[in-house]
């Protein structure tokens, strides 16, 4: 054995070194490639996988869109126990600019392989014209008119032309309970570009989108507005004050009247302005305070934090099967309510089959702002022996916040014919059988192919291993060792992903300026300045461990300052008005000139060696 070694060896860092088969797919395809301006698409994303579960693809930052979760559906399958597992997320996008847009590649990662969608193109048209009306008529709008918040009347009563507003359509709730919040952004001037939307931080509360966005017009106080509003549902995480912080919008407000400012479609319809630019306003919401009240005691046993409108329901794949062999037992839940924290129920104990663990699938809708669909857990039984066996009811309770009380209900009860098993499963038996039984030969199950002793090589190729010289036999140890801190490595590097990001922030940044160089030389000044607004960004969020796209710009700098408390504020300003120079070009493509693009990049690599000293 201790010859043999070397070999061993060898073949377990060969192993090693062998690379899993990749099974992990994804795909990505839109329900039309043209689309108007003032209209939607959708974008669904398709995982698949060899495991109980796949990761949630990763959208990359779209710039051409505004995106919104539209919800999900996922199917599992066994076969000779072999599961796939297939999951569709579906996103409404709404385009922001006219022409040949791009959606970028999206990645899916599972910790061990990683797969990518093409690219996929877009094309955006500018919306229908409609029917010319008589010159009497009076203009339609766009929606009917609601009926205006006592929020939004205030501010419209202190002559504010521009506002924002959050309201929620309830201020008390149990966890688990959708609570819907309403951000409405009413405008009667015009606007110079398209709105940037930035959503509400959550404290206690988790949310899900609710699209599309809802665009009309309505008068207050004599003042006729346009708005659009977006909505999403909240569901509570425990019983006691919650709070939705302030929504952002940034809004550029033109010196001159240049476009219909009750045009609906501000939050999809973006022009390149070619005039004078305005000046960048920004407007914020209140922050909203609900109460989460606990839920009442008196729970049945059978209760697993389930608050919603439910049914339940069993059945298993087919009702025949034969000792030995696994059926696939599903248990179904369907209404309404946060389908994602709904938990399996409790089996019941079933004497005459093996159970093995569950695996749930979801399916998610919303429609008429409402969370709907099914979870639904499969289980695979095992029958051990034949005979008609039964699964007895299985129990689900909920709770029920219109009625404010627990409700249990039970799957009806499921029959399956189970046969005789084959030949194999004829030696198996379930049951303790009668001591001292004699055993007895029943055959033989060795067939020999020739009586005629071959050669053995081993001792051969053992014998040549050990001839080489002794340095060879360090090779497969030193491979081995290799692969060993590998491993560690990147176990240490997804343990600390923030700390990789911290270091490699700067040559990501390095990359970018180069890119963006090469754009410019191209004539496409406009990618190129979206791609440093975009590294930017990156850039300042790598440093400081969040998304600084999701901060206003003062709220930025105030943390960058309490990360980095060295930092000078000369950086600070420097950081203010590099921020301020792309995001302006950024949204109005029109005034990023070759040389302005050009200068913006060198700025933002002689920033980086300034900023490298300090951030540390």
């Amino acid at each position: 054995m201790r010859k043999n070694f070397p070999v061993l060896l060898a073949l377990a860092a060969l192993l090693c070194a062998v690379p899993a088969r990749a099974l992990l797919t994804v795909t990505a395809e839109t329900d039309r490639n043209t689309v108007q301006i003032d209209d939607n698409l959708y974008l669904t994303v398709t995982v698949s996988g060899d495991s109980a579960s796949v990761p949630e693809p990763k959208l990359p930052n779209m710039q051409n869109f505004n995106v919104y979760s539209s919800g999900r559906s996922q199917s599992i399958s066994i076969i000779n126990g072999k599961i796939t597992t297939s999951v569709s997320f579906t996103y409404m996008l709404t385009p922001r600019f006219i022409g040949a847009q791009t959606i970028p590649s999206i990645s899916v990662f599972n910790g061990r392989e990683k797969a990518v969608t093409n690219e996929l193109t877009v094309t955006v048209v500018k919306a229908a014209q409609q029917a010319p009306q008589q010159p009497a008529a009076p203009r339609q709008p766009a929606a009917r008119p609601q009926r205006p918040s006592p929020a939004a009347r205030t501010a419209a009563v202190k002559g504010e032309r521009i506002f924002l507003k959050a309201e929620t359509d309830r201020k008390s709730a149990y966890p688990g309970e959708q609570i819907n919040i309403s951000v409405k952004f009413y405008t009667s001037v015009p606007l110079s570009s398209n709105p940037q939307y930035m959503p509400p931080s959550f404290k206690n509360l988790i949310s899900e989108d609710l699209p599309p966005v809802r665009n009309g017009e309505t008068e207050i106080n004599g003042i006729r507005y346009a708005y659009s509003e977006i909505k999403a549902a909240l569901f509570a995480l425990a019983p006691g004050p919650a709070q939705v912080g302030p929504a952002t919008v940034i809004a550029q407000v033109p010196s001159q009247d240049q476009i219909d400012p009750f045009d609906p479609n501000f939050f999809q319809k973006f022009m390149a302005m070619s005039g004078a630019q305005g000046r960048s306003m920004e407007f914020t919401t209140n922050l909203v305070k609900l109460d989460i009240k606990p839920l009442p005691a008196g729970a049945p046993a059978s209760f697993g934090g389930a608050v919603g409108d439910y049914t339940v329901s069993a059945a298993a794949d087919r009702p025949d099967a034969r000792a030995g062999e696994a059926v696939n037992f599903s248990v179904t839940v369907s209404g309404s309510g946060n389908l994602k924290a709904v938990i399996a129920p409790k089996f019941p104990d079933l004497p005459d089959f093996k159970v093995f663990d569950t695996m749930s699938s979801l399916d998610v809708r919303k429609d008429n702002d409402v969370i709907t669909g099914k979870k639904t857990f499969t289980y695979i039984l095992v029958p051990r022996s034949e005979g008609r066996k039964t699964v007895p009811p299985v129990r689900f309770s909920y709770f029920d916040p219109r009625a404010g009380q627990y409700r249990e209900l039970q799957t009806e009860p499921v029959t399956l014919t189970v046969e005789k098993g084959g030949q194999a499963a004829r030696s198996v038996n379930f049951n303790p059988g009668t001591p001292g039984a004699p055993v007895r030969a029943s055959g033989s199950d060795i067939a020999y192919v020739s009586d005629q002793a071959g050669r053995d090589s081993l001792p051969l190729l053992a014998g040549a291993v050990l001839s080489l010289p002794w340095w060879v036999h360090t090779g497969p140890l030193a491979l081995l060792t290799l692969s060993f801190w590998l491993a560690r490595f990147n176990r240490f590097k997804l343990a600390n992903p923030l700390l990789f990001r911290f270091r490699q922030a700067r040559s990501e940044a390095s990359r970018d300026i180069e890119e963006a160089e090469a754009l410019i030389k191209a004539g496409k000044t406009n990618e190129a300045v979206a791609l440093l607004y975009d590294s930017f960004l990156d850039y300042l969020s790598d440093k400081c461990g969040l998304k600084v796209s999701a901060l206003t710009m003062k709220k930025a700098a105030e943390h960058i300052k309490r990360r980095f408390p060295a930092t000078s504020e000369r950086s600070l300003g420097e950081i203010r008005e590099l921020w301020e120079a792309l995001e302006l070009r950024h949204y109005s493509p029109g005034t990023a000139g070759k040389e302005g693009a050009s200068d913006l990049a060198k700025k933002y690599s002689l920033l980086l060696e300034f900023l490298e000293k300090e951030l540390r």
